[in-house]
C-alpha cells in the first residue's frame, strides 16, 4: 500500500498541525512583507509632502525640474478699458452706466376716476373690449 499514508491517529494530528503550522508561516511572512511595503510607501509619502511645501514656500512651480528658471512677469497687464455698447465710444463709460439707457421718472398714475366695481364687456371671439361675446357679429371679424 501508500508509504506516506499515516497509520495511527497521532500521526494524522502531526501532519495536520505540521500542515496548519506552514500556512501560518507563510501568512506571516506575506503580512511582513506588506507592512514593508507600506512602511515605504508612507515614507515615500511624507518625502513627498515634505518637497511640495517647500516649493509652495518658496513659490517654485517646475513640475519637478529644478534646472529651469523662473519665469517672472515683467509687467502686469492694464485693466480692460471701458467700453459703451449704445454709444460706441471707449473710455467714457461703460454700457451699464450709459446715460441714452437712463429711465426717466417713472409714468404717472391712471387719472381714470372710473368706478372699479364696473366690469367692461369683453368679447372672446374678437378678443377686444367693447361688447360681450353674444353681441358679437361673427361675419365682422372674419
Amino acid at each position: 500500500m501508500f508509504t506516506d499514508a499515516p497509520e495511527s491517529p497521532t500521526q494524522l494530528d502531526d501532519v495536520v498541525y505540521t500542515n496548519l503550522k506552514e500556512e501560518a508561516n507563510a501568512a506571516k511572512g506575506q503580512v511582513d512583507f506588506l507592512n514593508s511595503v507600506i512602511v515605504e510607501l508612507q515614507s515615500k509619502n511624507q518625502e513627498l509632502m515634505h518637497r511640495l511645501s517647500v516649493m509652495e514656500d518658496s513659490g517654485i512651480h517646475t513640475n519637478g525640474e529644478f534646472s529651469e528658471p523662473v519665469e517672472t512677469p515683467t509687467r502686469s497687464r492694464a485693466p480692460p478699458r471701458l467700453f459703451c455698447d449704445i454709444c460706441d465710444v471707449f473710455d467714457l463709460h461703460d454700457t451699464e452706466d450709459c446715460p441714452q439707457q437712463a429711465m426717466s421718472s417713472s409714468p404717472e398714475p391712471s387719472r381714470h376716476h372710473g368706478d372699479p366695481k364696473n366690469t367692461r364687456p369683453y368679447c372672446n371671439i374678437c378678443e377686444v373690449f367693447g361688447h360681450s361675446t353674444e353681441q358679437c357679429d361673427d361675419e365682422q371679424t372674419f
